[in-house]
């Protein structure tokens, strides 16, 4: 048993890291990364140039003693979306400051604590911008199945675009199943957003390959490659659809070992993703476990402006100010949306089992 002395003259010995337990995978983000889908510019609003129609009709079959038609078709939009705003603070008080921040030696330091707070604030914000692309209030962790408006103050969403009830997209209207406006919606799993009469979004419908096969359809026609779709789902789903795909499974009898289980898959060469986020429901009372998204990534785009891009202040003192408190403060600015261009391209599905 050591003795009391002893306790008393040894330094307890700290491992030098910290260890996470609160890492979260975020592959929606981390493909459009990957894919050059995150931007950076200016300007007071978001807007781009849209290509709505095709001039097929005013084409003309005619014959030799027949007048030549004339014709004109209005076939540009321009959609408008606005910068919205979003912060982190970094605060730490004069304890911390006195007995980390000043410290010199690594036996009194375990830890760099202004460079673990930005850390985390860089990741924090990424956290939030992933809720507010489900849809979600990082803040409260609470959401809704109707998409967030233009006029909100969040960043828009997957179902801000694809979402059949939200009318204004963009600063454009839409009716579902318009001939005229059904375009700047997001997909049917029975067709075209611009043709079908109802919106069949909140379907109860089963995954399956067949399924997916089918749901896939009316997107085909917007689809410039296979590798652009994304399919996202939450893990329970997922593991479904790898299940069937393992029961198709062939293996080689004559080897003595054998490893087994797919990590990744692709159904007709669309990758299917698990995104664990979507597994727990968060924010809209257990019901993000159903959702289904086909996501055609060449049309979406996360933009940041280049004077708000994950930009942070020095550390201020805040004593100075007028009632202020002997802390420390600065902010990770960001201001930016979360656009997609081309909506019919894309499909969501919130009601799969």
């Amino acid at each position: 048993m050591a003795s009391n002395d002893l306790s008393l003259a040894t330094r307890e010995l700290f491992l030098r890291t910290v260890k996470a337990q609160t890492f979260m995978r975020m592959p929606v983000l981390e493909e459009l990364l990957k894919r050059d889908k995150i931007t950076y510019r200016g300007g007071k609003y978001i807007e781009a140039l849209i290509d709505i129609a095709e001039m097929t009709e005013l084409g003309q079959a005619y014959t030799v003693n027949e007048a030549l038609t004339d014709g004109k078709k209005d076939m540009l939009q321009k959609p408008r979306f606005t910068w919205k705003y979003y912060q982190v603070p970094l605060r730490y008080d004069v304890d911390e400051y006195l007995q980390n921040h000043t410290a010199s030696s690594d036996d009194i330091k375990l830890l760099d604590l202004a460079e673990f707070l930005t850390k985390k604030a860089h990741r924090g914000m990424r956290l939030g911008l992933r809720a507010m692309m489900y849809n979600v209030d990082p803040m409260t962790n609470t959401g809704s199945e109707t998409g967030v408006g233009d006029s909100s103050k969040f960043f828009q969403s997957f179902l801000s675009a694809l979402d059949h009830d939200v009318t204004t997209y963009g600063n454009v209207s839409r009716t579902f199943g318009n001939a005229s406006t059904g375009y700047w919606h997001g997909s049917d799993p029975t067709g075209r957003p611009d043709v079908v009469s109802s919106s069949t979004q909140n379907t109860e419908y089963n995954i399956s390959i067949a399924n997916l096969r089918k749901w896939l359809i009316p997107i085909y026609e917007y689809m410039e490659t296979p590798d652009d779709l994304y399919i996202v789902m939450c893990p329970t789903l997922w593991n479904k659809l790898r299940a069937e795909l393992e029961a198709y499974g062939q293996f080689d009898l004559d080897k003595d070992s054998l490893k087994y289980g797919i990590q990744k898959f692709w159904i007709d060469g669309h990758q299917c993703v698990s995104d664990p986020w979507l597994e727990n429901g968060y924010g809209t009372s257990g019901t993000t476990e159903n959702w289904v998204f086909k996501l055609n990534l060449a049309d979406w785009e996360m933009r940041f402006h280049t004077e708000r891009n994950f930009k942070m202040s020095d550390f201020k003192w805040q004593g100075e100010n007028t009632n202020g408190y002997d802390q420390w403060l600065a902010r990770l600015m960001l201001a930016g949306n979360f656009m997609c261009w081309k909506p019919n391209g894309s499909m969501w599905l919130q009601n799969v089992s």
